[in-house]
């Protein structure tokens, strides 16, 4: 039995952050029922990548799913949600602030029908503060965060991040709250809202810059990949690629030295410390020294003659050669998912790997629509007030 067997969660969620929130949660068991729009479905539907016509991006997401399509500006598409709260645990949703309570469905309502209910809100900035009513998208979140402004080289722009962390993080915090405020209501408390904004979980995981900043007085500046507290830790060219090594004691400095040939550099007094090195990494030419070397060699030549003497070290990997290599295999986390509309769809596997009660993928992510009859009349709707409000487009139903 997996862990969250037996949790149902009403799923509002569109595109990216709170979707990956749900995603998690339908991989460990939740019965995760996605609400759409009426023909149009979830954004997500027409993303790329795609297959043909069909987007990746919602057949990973949306996997183990089910789809009821319901046009919420209804009065009689908001009655299907208010009855359906009755039968749920959680409400979870990334809309702008003020969406549902405009739509006459927010936490106030659905907590008065149901009072076990667990209402899940992703937002950009949260539900409080003076942003709390702005839009914001992933990369609008990592600026505000200060994440933006640390990312990049020195003298440079700032760089986004290549994957969207703020909807990954705010996801993963999305679905914390869920499972500790769902174990709240099982040993015997009150429903209650989670409010989690993208930018907070950005802000959250600045390790020691706020640190620095509020005790240290010192202001970041942008390094590229080098960092401000080991020296060498930095990415290199070789001849076919980079390589990332990290070096962070004194007795690795030696191993290192040794494994490359830069012998030499262990009697030079600007090496002495770690910290050392890292005050002449740039100006005592360190880097140049080193990157001499790794050119010289494929990156994971590099990889495995600095990692038979355990150092840090990692290729840069194309995601090619991330998806094909022995160690992602063996970990499970390349994936194959057989879809009703494309067939089979390679994705990425599940995280936690929990040695008794595993998560796994049962189902593909659901036809819009697929499930709407069936979820209406477990909540006591005929055949014919179905058809009838499929007829009003109220509903829509799986062709």
């Amino acid at each position: 039995m997996k862990p969250l067997e037996g949790i149902r969660v009403l799923d509002f969620s569109q595109i990216h952050g709170a979707t990956f929130s749900t995603m998690l949660l339908a991989d460990f068991g939740a019965e995760v029922i996605k609400v759409e729009k009426v023909n149009e479905g979830d954004k997500l539907r027409n993303l790329a990548p795609k297959i043909d016509d069909y987007s990746a991006y919602h057949a990973y997401l949306n996997r183990g799913k089910k789809s009821i399509a319901v046009d919420l500006k209804t009065e009689e598409g908001k009655d299907i949600i208010k009855e359906m709260v009755k039968h749920v645990d959680v409400v979870c949703e990334n809309f702008k602030y003020g969406t549902m309570d405009k739509l006459g469905i927010g936490y106030e309502t659905l907590s008065k029908i149901n009072p076990k209910l667990v209402y899940a809100s992703l937002t950009g900035y949260g539900r409080s503060g003076e942003k709390k009513e702005r839009a914001c998208f992933d990369n609008t979140a990592q600026a505000f965060s200060s994440m933006l402004d640390m990312t990049g080289y020195g003298g440079g722009a700032p760089i986004t991040m290549g994957a969207q962390l703020g909807n990954l993080y705010g996801g993963m915090h999305l679905a914390l709250g869920i499972v500790l405020a769902v174990i709240n209501v099982r040993k015997g408390g009150e429903g209650q809202m989670i409010d989690v904004s993208a930018s907070d979980s950005l802000f959250s995981v600045l390790e020691d810059g706020m640190v620095d900043i509020e005790f240290n007085g010192h202001h970041h500046i942008r390094n590229g990949n080098m960092s401000q507290a080991i020296a060498p830790y930095d990415t290199y060219a070789t001849t076919d690629g980079f390589v990332s090594i990290g070096v962070s004691t004194d007795d690795q400095w030696e191993k290192f030295c040794e494994a490359l040939g830069l012998e030499d550099l262990l009697g030079d007094p600007r090496y002495a410390t770690n910290s050392l090195r890292g005050e002449h990494y740039l100006d005592g030419g360190l880097r140049d020294k080193i990157e001499a070397i790794t050119m010289t060699k494929t990156k994971f030549e590099i990889e495995e003659i600095l990692s038979a003497r355990k150092i840090p070290c990692g290729s840069v990997c194309t995601a090619m050669e991330a998806i094909e290599s022995e160690q992602l295999k063996h970990r499970q986390m390349v994936i194959t998912v057989s879809d009703p509309v494309v067939g089979e769809v390679s994705m990425p596997g599940i995280v936690a790997k929990l040695s008794q009660t595993p998560g796994t993928v049962t189902k593909p992510a659901p036809v819009l629509g697929e499930d709407t009859g069936d979820l209406l009349k477990e909540i006591g709707y005929d055949d014919s007030k179905i058809a009838e409000l499929k007829e009003a487009s109220v509903i829509g139903t799986a062709k």
